[in-house]
C-alpha cells in the first residue's frame, strides 16, 4: 500500500538541527523588545534552517552548523528589519544617545 520514504539529506540536517534555531531565537528575544515573540523568530528561523539545508555545500569548508547558524540568524535579522518601521539610522542614533547618557551616569555617578 504505502511505501516507506527515506527522508532526504536536507530534511535530516532540519530535524538534526532544529535546535539551533530555538537556541538563537532565545538568544536574540533577550535583546529585543517585549512586543517581538519567540515563536515568530522561530518560525523564521526554520525557514532559514530549510534554506541553509538546501544550499549547504561541504565542499566550502565549513560545518554545516556554522553555516546554518548565520543563514539562520540572518533569517530572523532580516525579519525583524522587514518588520520595523524605523530605519537603521534612528536605531544607530537612539544606541548612541544610550551610550553616552551611560557615560555621564558613570562620570557623574548617578
Amino acid at each position: 500500500m504505502y511505501t516507506i520514504c527515506k527522508p532526504s539529506e536536507s530534511e535530516e540536517l532540519v530535524n538534526s538541527y532544529s535546535g539551533l534555531v530555538q537556541r538563537i531565537a532565545y538568544h536574540l528575544i533577550a535583546r529585543l523588545p517585549a512586543s517581538v515573540v519567540v515563536d515568530d523568530l522561530i518560525q523564521v528561523g526554520m525557514l532559514g534552517l530549510l534554506d541553509a539545508a538546501q544550499h549547504y555545500d561541504a565542499a566550502q569548508g565549513a560545518s554545516f552548523e556554522t553555516y546554518a547558524t548565520i543563514r539562520i540568524r540572518g533569517s530572523m535579522l532580516d525579519e525583524l528589519r522587514r518588520n520595523d518601521w524605523a530605519p537603521k539610522s534612528v536605531h544607530r542614533k537612539a544606541r548612541d544617545v544610550m551610550a553616552v547618557a551611560r557615560r555621564i551616569e558613570g562620570e557623574s555617578g548617578r
